[in-house]
């Protein structure tokens, strides 16, 4: 999580939920109610990171998920932290005007996991629904990791990169088509902990997932966007370089399911994370036929 403060080499300049942004706000429990806070959050949909429909891309909306759905599991088990074990997102709309309004409550708090929902709503058009999360945490000693919180918790938005990199870019995706897609494992991507972090592996899915449907289909073709996506995190991914490997499972009515494998290829080619990405067809509303109109005056 970008919010911890520790030791390593991460450089927290750079950190995937700062490239992602977001405002984060604890919202604690009535006074004299027990139990664990909820979370808001508020996302823009900046330009560079808008899919085909024009909506927020989903590998972008599941890091902010991650992200937020991480903290407000943390929260619920402090002194002890976190680490996202899966997360399952169904994706209403792809069209999004933004900014997106994210708001997270515990569901079960028990000794070993966490489970927090989490509901997006898109401000920008009568807060209709964007999509629905279930994020699941194991719970883990966070060792000698600094974990102090003034609270509630309020951790404001960063503001827009001058030049903001392309996600592909930003997370040292690989350029091309097919099945296989790679990420460069480099520094910015890992959490304090060293490891990949569980957003850009999100990003990877998005990506690959994409790509693996495009390259099965002939010219001229629609542009795709992933939406509805379950991610399982298997294992950490610490050496690099990252491989998603798709198998297009098929579908109908312009969604087609994607099984994604994630490798870590200089760790003897460990999987440490499986999952599924639905890709949807993005096709232009349709023409209006004014011949066929019935004339009312």
């Amino acid at each position: 999580m970008s919010d911890l403060s520790g030791g390593g080499a991460v450089d927290h300049r750079h950190v995937v939920a700062e490239y992602i942004r977001l405002e984060r706000r604890e919202v604690p429990p009535p006074p004299g109610v027990e139990g664990p806070s909820a979370i808001a959050g508020r996302a823009p949909v900046d330009a560079h990171l808008r899919n085909a429909a024009g909506g927020l891309r989903t590998g972008a909306l599941l890091t902010g998920i991650d992200s937020l759905g991480g903290l407000l599991c943390g929260l619920a088990v402090q002194p002890e932290w976190i680490v996202t074990t899966s997360m399952m997102v169904t994706v209403a709309h792809l069209a999004h005007t933004g900014p997106l309004g994210l708001l997270g409550r515990i569901v079960r708090r028990g000794r070993t996991s966490v489970v927090a929902s989490l509901d997006v709503v898109d401000e920008g058009r009568d807060r209709g629904p964007v999509a629905s999360a279930t994020v699941t945490c194991a719970v883990l000693d966070p060792g000698d990791m600094r974990l102090h919180f003034d609270r509630p918790l309020v951790i404001p938005m960063g503001p827009p990169a001058a030049d903001p990199l392309g996600p592909e870019e930003f997370f040292a995706i690989a350029p091309g088509t097919g099945p296989v897609t790679r990420l460069d494992l480099v520094d910015r991507l890992r959490n304090p902990w060293g490891i990949l972090h569980g957003g850009a592996v999100a990003v990877l899915a998005d990506v690959a997932a994409c790509r693996a449907v495009d390259a099965t289909r002939g010219r001229p073709r629609p542009p795709v966007a992933a939406a509805d996506t379950v991610l399982h995190y298997l294992r950490p991914a610490r050496v690099g370089p990252v491989e998603a490997r798709c198998t297009v499972l098929g579908g109908g009515s312009g969604r087609t399911l994607v099984r994604v494998a994630v490798h870590d290829v200089g760790a003897d080619q460990r999987l440490v994370a499986l999952g599924s990405v639905v890709v949807a067809d993005i096709r232009p509303p349709a023409a209006v036929d004014k011949s066929r109109l019935i004339r009312l005056t």
